[in-house]
């Protein structure tokens, strides 16, 4: 991706590459394990193509008019679902991983906090996320933060649930964070339902849509 501009003076984002030395500032995503984002170095490493900006991986920088990293976003495919009792197969998995994208690291310099940056790297992943085909963006949030992601369009909920079309819903949660979710296409919203604390993710995939009138039983979605 060449440098987009973006509301903001003097800030582009542009996709990152091998030589952009982006560990440190994604370590201030997450100070108290600042190995968190080591993964992404092979990411990284991989070639700059779609349908992402590293394939199913995004890596954006934002820089400012002197070209200074100021910023950085990572985002790709949830850990989680390559670890799911319920994903039962690699057919499955291959379907909800080019569906449903994760935010994972959003982190900017602290001397360019409180002008925006971090905002617009996520309104930049919304779009590549929606223009790459997936339905659902996703990114796990601490409490003091779930006000600024709910402004940007995410909707927070202590569980994610997944409706599959195998008439099977996927539950996960996180122990020390809430997850913030945001529907990206006409196909996919989040269904409150009967029995469940937090809404139902509903046709993310072909078939999977949650019926008018259904509830939750104890272990699985009825209508």
């Amino acid at each position: 991706m060449k440098a987009t501009r973006t509301r903001l003076p003097g800030i582009t984002l542009r996709d990152t590459t091998v030589s952009d030395a982006i560990m440190r500032l994604a370590a201030e995503a997450n100070p108290g394990d600042p190995e968190a984002f080591e993964g992404a170095r092979l990411n990284l490493a991989m070639p700059q193509a779609g349908p992402l900006s590293h394939s199913r991986a995004l890596s954006m920088l934002a820089e400012d008019s002197a070209g200074r990293p100021v910023g950085v976003l990572m985002g790709g495919a949830p850990l989680w679902l390559f670890e799911h009792p319920g994903v039962t197969d690699d057919a499955l998995l291959e379907e909800l991983i080019t569906r449903i994208g994760i935010i994972s690291a959003v982190a900017v310099d602290p001397g360019s906090r409180g002008v925006g940056v971090g905002a617009e790297l996520i309104r930049h992943a919304v779009r590549r996320f929606t223009r790459a085909g997936y339905g659902l963006l996703t990114l796990n949030c601490f409490p003091a933060l779930e006000n600024y992601y709910q402004r940007l369009g995410f909707s927070i909920m202590d569980t994610l649930n997944v409706n599959l079309n195998t008439g099977r819903t996927l539950g996960q949660q996180w122990n020390d964070t809430r997850v913030a979710a945001r529907a990206l296409d006409r196909y996919t919203d989040l269904a409150t339902v009967p029995g469940l604390v937090s809404p139902v993710v509903s046709g993310i995939l072909p078939g999977s849509r949650v019926p008018r009138g259904a509830y939750f039983d104890g272990e699985r979605l009825r209508s």
